[in-house]
C-alpha cells in the first residue's frame, strides 16, 4: 500500500481519484492481489496497477466510476451494496468470492476482502482485496504440493535468511542433527552444530548468497548438540533463493 501526502494546507478531496503507486512485490504480485478504494458514494477513488489484470480496466478507465454499475453484472449489484453498506456502517470487515464482470463482458470469480477505512475528516472508504480464485486456487495446491515434498523428503532440507539464521527445516534434518525443527528456528547453523569447520561452511553460504552461484556436494565432518559425542559425515547443497 502506498502513503499519500499532502504540503502546506491544502489536502486531497474524495472528488480527485487517483492512482494507486505500489512497488510491493514477492508473493502479493505473484498472486496478483489487486486494491480498489471506494468511497461513500460507491465511486472509485484508488485502483491499483494489478486490478487491470483482474478487471480488465486501466486507471483511467475506473477511477471515479461506480465501482457496482463498472464491475458487476446487473443481478449481483443489489446483493454487492447491502455487503457495502455494512462494511461502511458497521465496520465489519467482509470476506468471500464474488463473481465481477471484467471489461470484456466476461464473469470471473474473485476473492475479495473488505474492510472500512476513514481519514483523518471522518470520511468513510471501503478498501477492496481482490485477488482471481483460480490464481489463488493454483498457489493453494501448488504450495501444498510444496510442503508435502519438503517435509517428507529424506534429505535434510533447511531454510535461512540472509543472516544465516535457520527459518524452516524439514523432519528429515531434525533427524540428522538431532534437534527439534522449533531449536533450529531463529539459530545460525555454529549454534547447532559442534564442529571446527562449521565456519567454513557458514563462509560458503555467505559466498552463495552473494553471487547466487550454488555450490554443490559439499564435504562435512562434524558433531551435532543434539549427539556431541559422536561424528557425523554430510554431503551439503547450497542454493540460493
Amino acid at each position: 500500500m502506498s502513503a499519500h501526502e499532502s504540503s502546506g494546507n491544502q489536502r486531497p478531496g474524495p472528488e480527485t481519484p487517483r492512482a494507486w503507486s505500489s512497488s510491493a512485490g514477492g508473493m502479493l504480485d505473484l498472486l496478483g492481489v489487486s486494491a480498489v478504494v471506494v468511497d461513500g458514494a460507491g465511486r472509485i477513488v484508488f485502483w491499483s496497477p494489478q486490478a487491470g489484470d483482474v478487471f480488465g480496466y486501466s486507471s483511467e478507465e475506473a477511477l471515479g466510476r461506480y465501482a457496482a454499475r463498472l464491475l458487476l453484472h446487473e443481478e449481483h449489484r443489489g446483493l454487492a451494496m447491502k455487503l457495502f453498506a455494512k462494511v461502511l456502517s458497521t465496520g465489519e470487515n467482509w470476506a468471500g468470492a464474488f463473481p465481477i464482470r471484467r471489461k470484456d463482458g466476461s464473469t470471473r470469480l474473485v476473492e475479495f476482502r473488505n474492510v472500512r477505512l476513514q481519514n483523518d475528516r471522518g470520511e468513510m472508504y471501503a478498501l477492496g482485496i481482490a485477488a482471481d480464485q483460480s490464481v489463488l486456487e493454483r498457489a493453494e495446491t501448488q504450495l501444498a504440493l510444496s510442503e508435502q515434498l519438503v517435509s517428507q523428503a529424506p534429505i535434510g532440507i533447511a531454510l535461512m535468511d540472509t543472516n544465516l539464521r535457520y527459518v524452516l527445516v524439514n523432519p528429515a534434518l531434525e533427524r540428522i542433527n538431532g534437534v527439534s525443527a522449533a531449536d533450529h528456528v531463529g539459530r545460525h547453523p555454529h549454534d547447532i552444530h559442534v564442529s571446527p569447520e562449521i565456519g567454513a561452511a557458514e563462509a560458503v553460504v555467505r559466498e552463495v548468497l552473494l553471487t547466487g552461484k550454488p555450490v554443490l556436494d559439499q564435504y562435512i565432518v562434524g558433531r551435532t548438540r543434539g549427539d556431541p559425542d559422536h561424528d557425523h559425515a554430510w554431503s551439503v547443497s547450497y542454493y540460493r533463493l
